[in-house]
């Protein structure tokens, strides 16, 4: 996923620009990044998602934003698999999950969802 980074607001936390909203999220990098600089990142959700966690959307468009003290991310789930792995499609850009297995998410796949995150973590993938 491409993003502007806007500007550091603490420790390693930053306030980001995507195709799908504006975000916090952590920097997982050594090096912080720079304000006004684009990067490509690989997007990391660290929590294991429950069934509680998520829902269908009403949306029928990606969105990655920051809520009060959660990351809303709706996406369309892809690929979910018996060990609890998915991978949601933010048009070009995926963001895979762990998540406790549960047939209900299961009956969401290739569906908009609604999934609010403590927090996010992103990765620069040097592209």
């Amino acid at each position: 996923m491409e993003i502007k980074v806007q500007n550091k607001i603490q420790d390693s936390q930053i306030v980001f620009t995507s195709d799908f909203g504006e975000c916090i999220a952590t920097w997982a990098d050594d090096e912080d990044p720079d304000p006004g600089r684009k990067y490509t990142v690989e997007v990391t959700i660290p929590n294991k998602i429950t069934f509680e966690d998520l829902f269908e959307s009403d949306e029928k468009h990606c969105l990655l934003e920051s809520e009060e003290d959660l990351v809303h991310i709706v996406g369309k789930l892809e690929d979910y698999e018996e060990d609890g792995f998915a991978v949601l499609r933010l048009e070009e850009s995926i963001i895979c999950f762990d998540s406790v297995f549960d047939e209900q998410i299961e009956q969401l796949h290739g569906k908009f969802i609604d999934l609010f995150v403590p927090k996010i973590e992103l990765t620069s993938v040097g592209i």
